[in-house]
């Protein structure tokens, strides 16, 4: 692609592949219509000769009375009426007044309902339909404008096939980081659906320790136990450790603090960010908030709380794993499944629209594809 310093309408080269980059308010659209003159009167094209596409269904509708209107005034000036366009008059001098070049102009003014004028999709769409055998298509499949309770059932499958039989410990862990049916949903777009795609990271699940549930659960039982029998012992401990930093342990803090553990106690096991709290009577915390010149307080609950927490510490670097991998998991799942569903159904979506030809192209005997759309289209441009 060769580059050019200076973009002008009149003299810049209408061959090959050339890219045009410009911002917002720029004349792009008056650009492509003087540039569709030029190929119609230089190059002998035809208007459904040219292919035009850009994005939305406005800008498309804009492109064509544009590209309309510009033929029209080309019209006028080739059949001698002055203008104030610099473009215009440029391209009548150019063509020394040629009465082919009217004709020409005035034949595409008529022939303007075949030009070649699309959205992406809409350009899609209608090469699919035109090769149905060529792209592997059917005559009947229908279009879709909305998909999203076709990927509410995705998402409602993949979670009846991949969450039902986990552990109560697990779903409440997936609830606490608000991860359920919707933000499944809402992790389905487009992007993640796309066939090839690499994800990352790639979490390893691989050698996890299944015991450390059951490790966790007898831990909470056993710091339970020790609750209901010592809490009487724990709080004159604490009340009475004279070595405390009374920064860190406020004697007005400690009756919310057995409040906490009376609250985790009683929310069961099931529930691993219920432990907030819990570390204020854990030994390590206990020996850091200690005076030097004196012994931290010591009870076996203390440490029975130290423990549970270092297996929940452990079993929420799993979870997380866990976690991260039924999203990489489903990202795989849901454009499987949804591709499956349409299929079963014959519908398809915008964007099926470009993969489908994408593939068709890719695909064994896809060259011939491309070639006929080739010698249909002369010239394109993508807006």
């Amino acid at each position: 692609m060769e580059k050019i310093s200076h973009f002008t309408i009149e003299d810049s080269p209408i061959e090959g592949t050339n890219l045009i980059e410009a911002s917002a308010g720029t004349g792009k659209t008056y650009t492509i219509a003087g540039l569709f003159l030029r190929l119609l009167l230089e190059k002998r094209l035809l208007v459904n000769e040219i292919l035009v596409v850009t994005f939305t269904e406005s800008a498309t509708e804009e492109l064509k009375e544009r590209i309309r209107s510009k033929l029209r005034e080309a019209v006028k000036v080739f059949s001698g009426e002055s203008t104030k366009d610099i473009f215009l008059a440029c391209l009548f001098k150019k063509h020394n007044h040629s009465k082919h070049a009217l004709r020409h102009l005035i034949d595409s003014l008529r022939a303007f309902d075949l030009a070649s004028i699309f959205t992406i999709h809409g350009f899609c769409m209608r090469v699919l339909h035109e090769n149905t055998f060529e792209s592997g298509g059917l005559f009947d499949t229908v279009l879709i404008t909305d998909q999203e309770e076709l990927k509410r059932e995705v998402a409602y499958d993949f979670w009846r096939s991949n969450l039902y039989n986990e552990s109560p410990l697990f779903i409440r862990y997936l609830m606490d980081k608000k991860f359920n049916l919707e933000s499944l949903i809402s992790l389905f777009s487009s992007r993640f659906t796309q066939h090839n795609m690499t994800i990352i990271p790639q979490p390893d699940t691989s050698g996890e320790d299944t015991s450390l549930e059951e490790d966790f659960t007898l831990s909470f039982d056993r710091v339970r136990k020790s609750w209901h029998s010592m809490k009487g012992e724990v709080q004159d401990i604490l009340e009475n450790a004279h070595g405390l930093d009374k920064r860190k342990y406020p004697p007005s803090k400690l009756p919310l603090w057995i409040q906490t553990i009376d609250s985790i106690i009683d929310r069961g096991s099931n529930n691993l960010m219920a432990l907030r709290g819990l570390e204020k009577f854990t030994t390590n915390n206990l020996r850091g908030a200690t005076k030097p010149q004196f012994a931290p307080p010591a009870h076996p609950f203390f440490d029975l709380c130290e423990t549970l927490l270092e297996e929940k510490r452990l079993l929420e670097n799993i979870f997380e794993r866990r976690l991260l991998g039924l999203k990489v998991k489903f990202f795989r799942f849901a454009g499987d499944r949804l591709a499956t569903k349409k299929q079963d159904r014959n519908i398809q979506f915008f964007d099926d629209l470009l993969s489908r030809l994408y593939y068709a192209l890719e695909q064994k005997g896809g060259e011939r594809l491309a070639q006929s759309l080739r010698t249909q289209f002369q010239a394109s441009f993508i807006y």
